[in-house]
């Protein structure tokens, strides 16, 4: 218990750590108003974060996710989880993985980043804080949803397996990250990202198709809370004379 307990307060300061680097690439906003209490919104937020959801955006990734999910399923999925588990063990590295991805510690960073923002009066903190929070709800909520309908079965013989919500919950991080401060400061959350699915795959908590997915879905989920706010790239789906694509543009 207490080397679960240090694991998660030192997944906590090395998540606080990456934060602050990301909030320090970037320079301070101009003023604005303090953004509404996230708590007190929360039943209004969901509403309008739901709406979102409506989008090409949303449409487009999570069409990708749910073709390479489609894609890795079965055969393809037990192929990948068999090559992952003979590949060289790092307990420390998964642990770490399983731990920062963990809903309830990607929940409480975004509880500390907004309480720290609006206790300093640093508005633009406060509101990446709002976002975190509201990004943390819409996902918990279709991740759980999804978990229930689907209830896959773990490699480890566990259930509710598709999709990942440690994958979901530090993909929506990632995704909150990148359009309030820029691609550059989310790389590192999105590594992140990688990283945990990773974990989730090597320790036979996940299949491959769960966690692509799931990192599909909190990328959607981040990006609907947001929506709305110019951010310095954009996802844009075109059609073209030979079919379609995708152009990623910075503002």
């Amino acid at each position: 218990m207490r080397r679960l307990l240090f694991s998660r307060a030192m997944t906590s300061f090395w998540v606080a750590a990456a934060l602050a680097a990301a909030l320090n690439q970037s320079p301070a906003a101009p003023a604005a108003a303090s953004p509404p209490n996230p708590f007190r919104q929360l039943f209004h937020n969901l509403g309008t974060d739901a709406k979102s959801l409506a989008s090409v955006n949303s449409l487009v990734i999570m069409g990708v996710g749910g073709a390479g999910a489609i894609a890795t399923k079965n055969n393809a999925d037990i192929r990948a989880h068999d090559w992952a588990v003979k590949q060289p063990k790092d307990p420390g590295l998964a642990q770490f993985g399983n731990v920062a991805g963990d809903g309830f510690l990607q929940g409480g960073l975004a509880v500390a980043t907004w309480a720290i923002g609006r206790q300093q009066q640093n508005v633009r903190l406060e509101t990446t804080g709002s976002d975190l929070i509201r990004a943390q709800v819409l996902n918990g909520i279709l991740t759980q949803a999804i978990k229930l309908t689907v209830n896959r079965e773990r490699p480890d013989g566990g259930g509710h397996a598709f999709p990942s919500g440690h994958a979901s919950a530090t993909f929506a991080t990632a995704a909150v990250i990148q359009r309030d401060y820029g691609f550059a400061a989310a790389l590192p959350f999105y590594g992140l990202g990688g990283l945990v699915s990773w974990s989730r795959v090597r320790t036979s908590h996940h299949w491959v198709s769960d966690v692509v997915f799931g990192g599909a879905l909190g990328i959607t989920s981040g990006l609907a809370v947001t929506k709305g706010r110019p951010g310095k790239w954009s996802v844009t789906p075109v059609k073209t004379s030979g079919g379609a694509a995708i152009y990623f543009t910075r503002r």
